[in-house]
């Protein structure tokens, strides 16, 4: 018996210093699996550049797991449309923009798969998109899924990944309006104008669209009030050109864009209910932090013009 125990004895604690010699960063702690980077918040934001012929977009696939890939995986991709209209019946409103695929013949894959190498976690998969050809109050996604891999499982949850499309250029992006409005037989009648304005990318590289005090249509999303817009467009010498979007019942304008500031200076008049009105101010891109934004504000002080 004593022998017998002896032996147990032994047995046991050569089991345990094998299991102490065994390092838990050298095997797996949980399986590897194959998803699409973006499908468990279901949307991700991608920006076009509507100045460029052909702009590239990314998505990635990842693999799951504690230790790099052992070997090269070859994931395929493949669209889905069918998640774009889902997503419409169930989040969008009967009064609300829709969400609509790409058109055929603007878009391409120029790889068929995505490689990730051996050793590696992410591996990326380009889309090219003729961004000329999208409508600025329409709304775009793409929607892609998992088809197959060459090692592991493909995810069984979030498997879907969709991306919206914004279009964008240099001189787009959310901006404030600090200036005047004044009556042409009444100058010194003025009103503060002071509010946030979002520039949308629209024509090309060098023009955006602005509102004229309305606010954008909220319930649609990007839709336009068609009687308050209208396009600047920043020249080679950096002044700017106003023409009129839809209905806006502009006269004349002018001014100059200051690319070191990113602030428009511009004036321009119009009709309002039979009555001619003219605007003077800055329009400035939007400040990361108060020191920023006491540098435009300084910079507005010492620029500005009170003879109009």
């Amino acid at each position: 018996m004593k022998k017998i125990a002896f032996f147990s004895m032994t047995l046991l604690i050569m089991c345990m210093a094998g299991c102490d010699n065994k390092i838990p960063m050298e095997e797996d702690l949980w399986p590897e699996t194959v998803y699409l980077v973006g499908a468990k918040d279901k949307i991700i934001d991608r920006n076009l550049n509507i100045g460029y012929e052909k702009d590239t977009i990314y998505t990635s696939v990842a693999i799951s797991g504690s230790l790099p890939t052992k070997e090269n995986v070859i994931v395929t991709i493949e669209e889905s449309p069918s998640s774009i209209d889902e997503y419409n019946r169930k989040e969008r409103g009967s009064d609300d923009i829709l969400y609509r695929t790409l058109a055929d013949g603007i878009y391409s894959f120029p790889q068929e798969n995505v490689k990730v190498n051996k050793g590696e976690v992410y591996g990326t998969y380009p889309i090219h998109i003729d961004p000329s050809t999208l409508h600025v109050d329409s709304l775009y996604m793409l929607a892609l899924k998992l088809s197959k891999t060459s090692h592991f499982e493909l995810a069984k949850e979030d498997t879907v990944v969709m991306i919206r499309l914004n279009l964008m250029n240099d001189y787009s992006g959310l901006y404030y309006m600090d200036g005047v409005i004044k009556p042409a037989d009444n100058p010194k009648d003025s009103i503060i104008y002071k509010s946030p304005r979002t520039l949308q990318a629209v024509v090309d590289g060098n023009t955006v669209r602005m509102y004229h005090q309305k606010n954008e249509w909220s319930k649609g999303s990007t839709d336009y009030r068609p009687d308050f817009c209208f396009n600047i467009t920043v020249n080679p010498d950096n002044s700017v050109t106003l023409k009129p979007w839809d209905k806006f019942k502009l006269i004349s304008g002018g001014g100059k864009y200051y690319p070191e500031m990113e602030v428009y200076d511009l004036w321009y008049t119009f009709e309002e209910d039979g009555i001619q009105k003219k605007t003077r101010g800055f329009v400035y891109k939007e400040r990361k932090n108060d020191d920023e934004v006491r540098k435009i504000n300084d910079w507005m002080e010492e620029n500005r013009k009170y003879d109009y």
